[in-house]
């Protein structure tokens, strides 16, 4: 029987959490891209309140450029770019549409979830549609605001939920009891 030599057995263990962290790096810093550029954009939505008892407390956004026209020679999932023009108010709203990155002016990057031929036009997702809090959290979500992080790829991650008056949202929390 072979003994084992500490040593290697060491290096085996701290190669092993190496790679283990860099992968959690990885990750970490592929989700934290869009936060890391200058772009911010403001995003006008539709929010629904679900509640998912294993997932906690969050809502849907449904954004003003989730259903945006067809655009040609697009298929169900196909990568989309949606370039967005600021409004008077500040508010970013659908411009044109590509399949093709844009060379310059502010986008962001979607995929096809569903096109609606009859209506010609199509519905995208762009990964901000979820945002999660703390249970017992109460806002109004009528007339609400989303700011935006865009990275240069398009990528786009949430920074802050804003009211109507595109101000931070005030978000009250109720006591917890032993029922919630």
């Amino acid at each position: 029987m072979a003994s084992l030599n500490p040593k290697k057995e060491y290096f085996r263990l701290i190669i092993a959490l190496s790679v283990l962290f860099l992968i959690l790096g990885g990750f970490l810093l592929y989700l934290s891209i869009p936060f890391l550029s200058e772009t911010s954009v403001i995003l006008s939505t539709e929010p629904v309140d679900p509640f998912d008892p294993i997932r906690g407390q969050y809502i849907i956004i449904r954004y003003e450029i989730n259903n945006i026209p067809l655009i040609e020679n697009v298929g169900k999932g196909d990568t989309v770019y949606v370039v967005l023009k600021e409004d008077e108010s500040g508010v970013s709203r659908y411009d044109s549409a590509f399949l093709t990155k844009p060379e310059d002016g502010v986008f962001i990057k979607g995929n096809v979830e569903r096109i609606f031929e009859s209506r010609k036009n199509m519905r995208i997702k762009y990964g901000i549609e979820q945002y999660f809090f703390e249970r017992n959290a109460r806002f109004a979500t009528r007339g609400m605001f989303v700011e935006v992080k865009l990275s240069d790829s398009g990528r786009a991650g949430i920074k802050e939920l804003l009211d109507r008056n595109q101000e931070p949202l005030e978000i009250n929390y109720s006591e917890k009891n032993w029922k919630s």
